[in-house]
């Protein structure tokens, strides 16, 4: 009778220790899942505030860009005009002439500086990978610096918003490598993997901490390019090199 007896309180003491591990574990589970699900909304409101300063910014370069070269080009033309006006008929020089012509010709340029900026009309109609050489080519114009490309892919078959994205994040990038890194050689690569592509960019500038840098005020070129890769489930990773910095951009394709 004493050892049924006993037995039955073991059997319930056991039982009561199961039952508080069980709810214990629910707890844990429960917090945690509150704990990651509050961290993912701060992150996500620090991605969109990113993206929200990141637009008043490109507005804001946008607006300088043409106030100080558009503007500024267009006042000059309007100047040399006001000029020729004010002369003879028949005594116009070649010269002035040749004045107006140059004006136009920077302006123009400057306007499709700032239409490329803001989306590169190739990107659309003939895809990422050529958008990308072109715009390499046109950097590699402007600045004097190595650029290495490799492409072990010919085409890629992605949406608008991925090439956009995509193309945005790089430039960022390299823009960054370039005039805060002090890079005089960047090298460039794609390859592709069962469903997976694959973005390598290393260059020989000033190395830092991309992560590190995203926490920091100053870092919104940086929360700009998490942004967009976060748009399109990009991950981005930043590998330990002894000189400059080394990145991997990953896109899962879907097919």
């Amino acid at each position: 009778m004493e050892n049924e007896t006993g037995l039955k309180i073991f059997f319930w003491i056991v039982t009561a220790i199961m039952l508080f591990s069980v709810i214990t574990v629910l707890l844990v589970m429960v917090l945690y899942n509150k704990r990651t699900y509050r961290m993912k909304q701060i992150e996500s409101k620090i991605l969109m505030s990113a993206t929200f300063e990141a637009e008043r910014m490109e507005r804001k370069r946008i607006a300088a860009d043409l106030h100080d070269d558009v503007s500024g080009d267009l006042n000059a033309i309007q100047y040399y005009i006001t000029k020729l006006s004010e002369q003879k008929e028949g005594t116009v020089k070649k010269e002035e002439l040749e004045k107006i012509s140059s004006v136009l010709s920077k302006t123009l340029n400057h306007i499709q500086n700032i239409s490329y900026n803001l989306m590169p009309p190739m990107l659309q109609d003939y895809g990422l990978i050529l958008t990308l050489q072109s715009y390499f080519g046109r950097i590699n114009h402007i600045y004097t610096i190595e650029i290495t490309q490799e492409y072990h892919v010919k085409e890629l078959d992605l949406s608008t918003t991925q090439s956009h994205e995509l193309f945005r994040a790089i430039q960022e990038l390299t823009t960054n490598m370039i005039k805060h890194g002090g890079a005089n050689k960047i090298s460039f690569s794609i390859s592709m993997q069962d469903d997976s592509v694959f973005f390598d960019v290393y260059d020989n500038g000033v190395s830092f901490d991309f992560y590190q840098s995203s926490k920091s005020s100053k870092g919104m070129g940086i929360k700009n390019i998490i942004s967009r890769l976060s748009n399109i489930d990009a991950k981005l990773v930043q590998f330990p090199v002894d000189q400059g910095n080394k990145f991997k951009i990953t896109l899962k394709i879907q097919k």
